[in-house]
Parts: structure tokens; sequence; C-alpha cells
């Protein structure tokens, strides 16, 4: 029977993510882990997450979820597989100017999460085991050696990822303007509710749709506390 661990303790679909071949022996597989990540971020893109599972991969590539298992173990690696896919490689980060290449890392994964919104579901559980986001931890962490007086890149590199993480959740759920229910809201806090909320009421004609620039704001300001 087929060990579906390697012997550096990880599944076999991710060891061949590093490996860039399949560690398996016997017959070679009609199917590959590269194939069934891609189809897995079909099926997250199209549905969400929730609809990701080894019976909907297995659907979409017309196999059954018996035979899926030859290529992952579990709905866990699946799901790692399907985010090393999505996120592809990091992205080159201007020379020079570390601020300028931690606002640029931060915008290229804010449009990742836009191309596949289902990324800001996934809970993490740990440090990645997959080759792609550790690239893209790994490039934000060289931008942040050249930070004047930062004594913890990596504490700050979470707190970045955790803001693209959050911003990228609210892109999906914000209302547009013009969105009648969020015009009531705000008609209730700039009228009869006014004194109850006395300093929403001051802000409620600001443009409340405007993710993108108040991710920019929130980058901003972490760069900001970031220098001595």
């Amino acid at each position: 029977m087929n060990d579906m661990r390697s012997q550096e303790g990880l599944p076999d679909a991710i060891a061949e993510l590093w490996a860039g071949r399949a560690p398996r022996r016997g017959p070679r597989p009609r199917l590959s882990v590269a194939g069934v990540a891609e189809a897995a971020v079909a099926v997250a893109d199209d549905a969400g997450l929730a609809a990701l599972s080894l019976q909907s991969v297995a659907g979409r590539l017309g196999i059954a979820t018996t035979g899926l298992y030859r290529y992952v173990d579990s709905k866990r690696t699946l799901v790692e597989i399907a985010v090393d896919h999505a996120t592809g490689p990091p992205p080159a980060l201007p020379a020079g100017d570390w601020a300028a290449a931690v606002r640029r890392w931060s915008q290229e994964l804010l449009a990742t999460h836009r191309r596949h919104p289902w990324l800001s579901d996934v809970e993490p559980s740990g440090m990645p085991r997959t080759p792609n986001p550790l690239a893209w931890l790994d490039r934000l962490l060289g931008a942040l050696a050249d930070a004047p007086g930062l004594d913890d890149p990596m504490s700050a590199a979470l707190l970045l990822e955790a803001v693209v993480g959050r911003y990228a959740a609210l892109l999906r759920s914000v209302q547009p303007a013009g969105d009648g229910g969020t015009e009531e809201l705000l008609g209730h806090l700039a009228g009869a509710r006014a004194g109850d909320f006395p300093f929403l009421a001051r802000a409620v004609d600001r443009d409340w749709s405007d993710v993108e620039r108040e991710f920019d704001f929130a980058v901003g300001t972490v760069l900001r506390g970031l220098v001595r």
C-alpha cells in the first residue's frame, strides 16, 4: 500500500510541489498534483471555499473520489495545494526603496485575493507548508530587511499579511455606493440617531465603499509605524 506521507513528514502531494516531480513508485499516474490543484482552484473560484472538497474536485476531473486519494490524502492537503496554485510565485519588487517594495507586495497580494476571493476564507493553521506562500513571505521579509530600526521583520510581515486578508474580505462584502441599505443606515446615523453615534454622524458623507483607499491608508500607517 502506498504511504501518503513522505519521509520528510509532509503529504506526498506537498512533497511533490517542493520536488517538482512525483515521488510515487509504480506506474505513472494519469493526473498530476498540479492538475489536481488547478481543478481545485477552479472549483473554489466558481463556488467558493465551502464547495471545495475531494468529491467536487474528483467530479471536475472526471474521476472517482477514491481515485483522487492517489494524489491528495485529505481535505486539508487539497486546500493547501489549491492555495499554492492560486497564489503563484511572488512578484518582483522595486529595489532601493523598502517602503515602495512593501507597498507593491501588499498591492499584488490584494490583487491575488481579488482574482481568487475565497483565499480570504482560508483559516491559517500555522506556517504554510507549500512553496509559493512561503516564497511570498520570504520576498516580503527581504524588503523589510532594509527598513531602518526594524527589530522584528517577521512580526511586521505577519501584520501586513493580516491587513491584506482583512481588506480582501472587505472588498468582497462591502456594499457599493448608492446601495439602499447603506444609505438607509447612514440616514439613521445622520438623523434621529445622530446623538447616539456622535462621531460616526460626522463621517456619514465619506465614501464608505472605497475599500482600496482604506487599504492604502492602512498599509501606509503600518509602514510609518515600523520605522523609528
